[in-house]
């Protein structure tokens, strides 16, 4: 019996524990960012620190695996005891065969190289390498940088209205994001929105459809991997040539861009704050959201309510929440943090003379930036969207708990 820990829990983790030998056990998960305590299918979550002997191998499951290794050999652990789940050279090693199969490892590999990157890297580079040419002959959306929508809230407080894969998934009634299932009135207020042209309201839309290399080679490798030429067709069916957009990113300014300089993100994160530096904000997010609790991503504003929604499908009770907001968030800034719902609530509440901000998960890339960590990984009391489907959530520590419990003003739930 082979007695394992298994770094990661991510989606490809799952595909890993698929490609075990029979004779493997697990002894753990090592999730750094994870609170104690914690399980995933009943095998205990722990830190690296909290690594015991006893094991045969560490099995990375993280794509970008080399930071881990390099943390895992500065921890003193041998190099012979650790497997890079992604790393080609790993996957030729005969002695690691009889902890992961060969020919499902192999074939895993291989089926992924070429579905996620031999294929789209083929279908995308046209658009890439022609990207001015393409957007001149309005097959590639003008899309704006984040910073210029920044100042435009800031200065001229106009609302935000974000579109990524999810809302264009919705539109066109395909289900994406795992938090807000597609329905008829959703699509339809979407495609009312991206086709409005209230110049109150910014529409910003993922700065997908050109050139990538701003980006870390897995996220430009998974932008290709969606960026199909159909759902291109489709996008742009949907989006028009003769218009502005702007760029969504700039909610997730950290963790999928190559340039990680900490003087360029504190830059970054700083004109974020400038949003709501001395306004009056009303936050409306889901129930393990918690934006801004234990970090100082809200120091400087005024003051903070609350508004607590469901997790997930919150559209559900839109009228609801609507109405709410409509009701606190006079005179106040809204900073709405509800997937897709929050586009269309930026929308509606802007044509009742409100000022809202789809804001997203700035607070998940705010946490990720303050730990210097390159991949996504969980936040302790909080919803992670990107990277796990969490069911159990760690308490918030008192020392936050009874300030944010005091701004929440109603549960929608």
């Amino acid at each position: 019996m082979k007695r394992v820990y298994i770094y990661g829990r991510g989606k490809w983790c799952s595909i890993l524990e698929g490609c075990l030998s029979p004779n493997v056990k697990i002894l753990a998960y090592i999730d750094n960012f994870s609170n104690e305590n914690y399980t995933h299918d009943g095998v205990p979550i722990i830190k690296q620190d909290e690594i015991v002997e006893g094991y045969d191998y560490i099995i990375v499951s993280i794509m970008g695996f080399a930071e881990i290794k390099s943390g895992l050999l500065e921890k003193g652990i041998s190099g012979n005891n650790i497997i890079c789940f992604f790393d080609i050279k790993d996957a030729d090693n005969q002695i690691y065969y009889s902890v992961i199969d060969k020919y499902k490892w192999r074939n895993e590999l291989l089926w992924k190289y070429t579905r996620d990157c031999v294929i789209p890297a083929i279908d995308n580079l046209p658009y890439e390498i022609y990207t001015n040419e393409l957007r001149t002959a309005g097959f590639v959306p003008r899309i704006a940088p984040g910073d210029i929508a920044i100042k435009e809230i800031i200065c001229n407080k106009k609302s935000l209205a974000r579109f990524g894969d999810g809302e264009f998934e919705i539109m066109l009634k395909r289900n994406r994001a795992r938090f807000q299932s597609s329905t008829n009135g959703l699509t339809e207020k979407l495609r009312e929105i991206i086709q409005s042209d209230d110049d109150r309201v910014l529409i910003a839309v993922a700065d997908n459809y050109g050139r990538l290399d701003k980006y870390t080679d897995e996220a430009a490798a998974a932008i290709r991997a969606y960026m199909t030429l159909n759902v291109r067709k489709e996008h742009m069916a949907l989006l028009s040539s003769e218009r502005d957009y702007y760029d969504a990113y700039l909610s997730r300014p950290y963790i999928i861009y190559r340039d990680k300089d900490r003087r360029t993100m504190s830059a970054k994160f700083d004109l974020l704050k400038k949003i709501w530096q001395s306004q009056s904000v009303l936050i409306v997010e889901g129930e393990h959201t918690r934006f801004g609790v234990g970090n100082d991503l809200l120091f400087g504003v005024t003051d903070i309510k609350r508004i607590i929604v469901p997790d997930k499908n919150a559209y559900n009770h839109y009228q609801e929440i609507l109405n709410a907001v409509e009701q606190y968030g006079q005179d106040r800034l809204v900073l709405a943090v509800i997937g897709p719902t929050a586009t269309a609530l930026a929308y509606d509440l802007t044509q009742k003379g409100l000022w809202v901000v789809d804001i997203g998960q700035v607070d998940t890339e705010y946490e990720w930036y303050l730990r210097g960590t390159e991949q996504r990984c969980n936040i302790p009391y909080k919803t992670v969207s990107e990277y796990a489907d969490k069911n159990v959530f760690e308490e918030i520590p008192d020392e936050f708990k009874l300030e944010y419990e005091k701004e929440i003003i109603l549960e929608i739930i």
